[in-house]
């Protein structure tokens, strides 16, 4: 253990640090383009797979009991995951920019559409 110690030279850490920020900057500015296009792309077919589900598990029995249970805390702990995220980005911590929203009211909308009577997705018909 003493030996671990002697090697966190400063100069040494700093550098690291500063080596690792300018590589993960480079990734973020060349591959963000690509990610957003493949999330823009993506996403309403997530989201229609998402209902699909939804939908087939809805028919299983006791599913329906447990989704009441589940689908509130998971809504609860989606919110406090959002607040904190844009806290940390308040108070510019800089992991916030890399940490995603989970889009609650667009999932709110979408499985509210289904409750009144929007079709679930069928993979088979694409």
């Amino acid at each position: 253990m003493k030996m671990m110690e002697e090697n966190r030279d400063p100069c040494t850490l700093r550098f690291a640090q500063t080596f690792a920020s300018g590589i993960a900057k480079n990734m973020y500015t060349k591959y963000k383009p690509s990610a957003k296009e493949l999330y823009t792309k993506y996403e309403p077919v997530a989201l229609q797979y998402a209902v699909s589900a939804w939908g087939l598990l809805n028919r299983l029995s006791l599913f329906p009991q447990v989704a009441q249970v589940m689908v509130p805390t998971a809504a609860y702990c989606s919110e406090k995951y959002n607040k904190t995220v844009l806290s940390m980005a308040d108070k510019e911590y800089n992991v916030a920019s890399f940490l995603p929203l989970v889009p609650i009211e667009k999932i709110a909308k979408v499985f509210r559409a289904t409750e009144n009577g929007f079709q679930p997705f069928d993979a088979h018909r694409e």
